[in-house]
């Protein structure tokens, strides 16, 4: 008997590692190549840390924002999650970026006292950033995948699809994804606002 379209199955074996999850992951990590990358300067001798940090300053609350939408829309994950987890990784890069440009412009500056001790504090709260965002882009990066493999999407990737196709897991992700998210956007502000007054503390007034 001759197979009928609507007798017809069709089984995928194996790994497809071109899936988003996989890339994201290995986009993840490769956004880890910035640490080390220490430029005091660029173009025209322009201090590289002032520039660099407008990267981390909009793409944070960009990335924070969108996944709390997630969220709440968890629709939205499938349809926009891909994107997200583009924009918290090029984030996280540029955390790292601006780090070590700072710390390479740090002596440059000579300072002392009070304003010193806020570039201390600044540094401090920014390293505290770093880790709490490497933690929200994987916990993005994860819950993006749960919510495909649970929704009956699985990678074919025995240990993962067990993992995160579980409907337990993927809410305890979205709880977790909140939780990074709002201490994240506490750290952007905390680093930028010890920042700023470290650059004009007494400044305008002595003008």
């Amino acid at each position: 008997m001759s197979a009928t379209p609507s007798t017809l199955r069709i089984y995928r074996t194996g790994v497809d590692w071109r899936r988003a999850e996989f890339v994201l992951t290995a986009l993840g990590f490769a956004g880890f190549l910035t640490i080390g990358i220490r430029l005091r300067t660029i173009y025209g001798g322009l201090p590289a840390h002032p520039l660099f940090i407008h990267v981390p300053v909009v793409l944070i609350p960009v990335s924070v924002l969108g996944a709390l939408a997630c969220v709440a829309r968890p629709a939205w994950l499938g349809r926009f999650g891909i994107a997200l987890s583009l924009c918290a990784i090029v984030a996280m890069s540029s955390i790292f970026l601006a780090m070590e440009a700072g710390a390479a412009l740090l002596p440059a500056l000579h300072l002392t006292g009070y304003r010193l001790h806020l570039i201390l504090m600044h540094q401090q709260a920014a390293h505290i950033l770093a880790i709490v965002f490497v933690l929200f882009t994987a916990c993005l990066i994860l819950t993006f995948s749960a919510h495909r493999i649970s929704g009956g999407w699985p990678t074919g990737l025995g240990i993962a699809d067990a993992i995160l196709g579980s409907r337990a897991v993927y809410l305890l992700l979205r709880a977790a994804l909140v939780l990074l998210a709002l201490v994240s956007a506490y750290y952007v502000f905390r680093v930028g606002d010890l920042g700023a007054k470290a650059v004009w503390l007494g400044r305008l007034h002595n003008a």
